[in-house]
């Protein structure tokens, strides 16, 4: 191989990792933000927008740097060192904002003119703070491509060749880090490991560079990596220990804060005196799993619970309301038992639990995306779900809840969906007017559909429902008002003229009919109520009190082709 031909090699090398490691940055940083917020469009798109504005500023600047392999070893320095902190550094400020949070909302009525100014005051200064980090990395990335062009010109001596040849060669680079992003960094290595291992890449490119280009200088810079290479040793040895203080102070803080107000020494020895969180991650979510205790009529009773991309999902000492109401007051509502049952989603088996307590019902149709939640339902709560994935009704298949309902020919007496919350487009898609044509199509006359919704409905909350705060403002507006109506109108046009939203246990549920006025209101009368707890039948008294305002119109419908319903948690 000739010598032009080795320098083409070794540019290829250099760049190809160096636009890896650039893109990784990118969705880490994006991916994070969006899990520990709960909020995926908002951070996602911002988070990336702000990033290619410093891959532009660096890109802009770095006509003012003059030699070549001394600013590429700086640049690599630098970026390392942010890299490997970086995930730490957005699991510190959002501690840091989430206890001030806590505090306000815990402490005072977080409806106040007072709450509300100061809550946004905080938003902004946790935004400015994470996305200096967001632009600061992208900058130093941004300087990165320019400075291989020269060094493509000052190498091979042409000007248009090399750099299209560093162009051609970054966006390979590009594309190879998206793919190992997506199937091998998240879930193999999760985001504190994986900043680690990206740090420690553009470590090794900084330490070739100055081994073999830079003669002076090099103990200032040899002290500087090897400074950089024990904070990255530090981060990646102690990565379960910060991965763990994180989810503790997520998940504890608000539980704490909501029965004591503890100055923060207390507070910390105390979310350290829990268990670790078990946290798992599947090819589409992550799963986390912890205990804490409850107490219940001067009880005090151990409760498990799990949540999806740190959404909350069940708790085993209450999740008896969410699934009863959601499998019991849909068919009092039908007046007759179902035989044929498609399910999307409820891969915990809870729901079908309370479904197989009808010997009337044949044959049960899952479908689940997540093989890790059927492993769950199998192993962990076999007990609490009585084993119903096991039960010869059941019939559970791994697929896309869109894809099946869109491309199958079976028919079904009722549809149950048990989806997540609306947080992304990708989620959004599962509410929108075309999904739900599809599921029309599914019924048999007189059929019905049966989800778990975000819908809201208009009440005054008292001091014993938030933690004896007690709450003057009436905690409704427009902005729920028009959500309620994008689900409403998404439903109408799909074909759901019959619509019946219901609220139990601060679980929103809607259920649906084909048929204009198919739906009796007075469910409850004549209802076998056998099935139920206590506490679910005096949730169920209340329902007939229930308004939820809404409007139909076609400009609020839930379109894939033009999204509308995106619930926003954290900004």
């Amino acid at each position: 191989m000739d010598k032009r031909s080795l320098i083409k090699a070794e540019l290829f090398l250099i760049t190809s990792l160096l636009a890896f490691c650039s893109i990784v940055y990118e969705l880490l940083l994006s991916n994070t933000l969006a899990i520990v917020t709960q909020n995926y469009i908002w951070w996602q798109s911002f988070t990336i927008g702000i990033y290619i504005g410093g891959l532009g500023l660096g890109a802009y600047f770095s006509d003012r740097f003059k030699d070549t392999y001394k600013n590429i070893i700086s640049v690599e320095l630098l970026l390392s060192f942010f890299g490997a902190i970086c995930v730490l550094y957005v699991y510190l400020f959002h501690g840091i904002y989430k206890y001030i949070d806590s505090l306000f909302f815990y402490t005072g009525d977080f409806y106040s003119t007072f709450y509300l100014q100061n809550v946004f005051l905080l938003k902004i200064v946790f935004f400015i703070a994470i996305q200096v980090l967001t632009l600061s990395i992208g900058t130093l990335s941004g300087f990165e491509i320019p400075l291989m062009m020269k060094m493509a010109v000052e190498r091979l001596g042409e000007s248009e060749e090399g750099e299209h040849y560093i162009l051609g060669v970054n966006y390979l680079g590009t594309l190879i880090g998206t793919i190992c992003f997506a199937y091998f960094l998240l879930p193999k290595l999760d985001v504190v490991k994986t900043s680690v291992f990206v740090a420690l890449l553009n470590l090794l490119v900084c330490l070739y560079f100055l081994v073999r280009y830079v003669k002076k200088n090099r103990a200032l810079y040899s002290s500087f990596t090897v400074a950089i290479a024990l904070l990255i040793s530090v981060v990646g040895f102690n990565e379960s220990s910060i991965t763990q203080g994180y989810l503790k102070f997520f998940y504890y803080l608000p539980k704490i804060l909501a029965k004591d107000n503890l100055d923060f020494t207390d507070l910390v020895r105390r979310i350290e005196g829990f268990k670790p969180i078990e946290r798992t991650k599947s090819l589409y979510q992550y799963v986390d799993i912890f205990n804490y205790p409850m107490t219940e009529d001067g009880i005090v009773k151990d409760s498990t619970i799990l949540t999806l991309d740190t959404n909350f999902q069940f708790n085993t000492a209450t999740e008896f309301y969410y699934h009863q109401a959601f499998a019991h007051i849909s068919i009092a509502l039908n007046k007759k038992i179902p035989k044929r049952i498609l399910m999307l989603g409820g891969g915990d088996g809870l729901l079908l639990r309370e479904l197989l307590k009808y010997p009337e019902i044949e044959f049960i149709k899952q479908i689940e995306l997540d093989q890790k939640m059927i492993d769950l339902a199998n192993s962990r709560f076999a007990e609490l779900n009585k084993h119903s994935m096991q039960d010869p009704r059941v019939h559970t298949e791994i697929n896309d809840g869109f894809y099946y309902a869109r491309t199958t020919n079976e028919k079904f007496d009722a549809v149950f969906i048990d989806f997540p919350y609306p947080n992304s487009y990708d989620l959004s898609r599962l509410y929108s007017v075309e999904f739900y044509s599809y599921v029309r199509k599914l019924l048999n006359p007189n059929g019905f559909v049966v989800l778990d919704s975000p819908f809201y409905n208009k009440v005054d909350y008292n001091k014993d429902r938030y933690q004896g705060r007690v709450v003057f403002t009436q905690v409704f507006n427009d902005v729920q008002v028009k959500s309620n109506s994008v689900v409403a109108s998404t439903f109408y046009y799909a074909g759901f003229k019959s619509f019946f939203p219901y609220r139990v246990s601060d679980e929103s549920f809607i259920f649906l009919k084909e048929e204009p006025g198919m739906i009796d209101f007075n469910f409850m009368d004549g209802a076998d109520l056998s099935k139920l707890q206590p506490q679910t039948i005096r949730e169920m008294k209340e329902i007939k009190n229930q308004q939820f305002p809404y409007r139909i119109a076609f400009k609020f419908v839930n379109s894939i082709f033009k999204p509308t319903l995106i619930r926003k948690n954290e900004f």
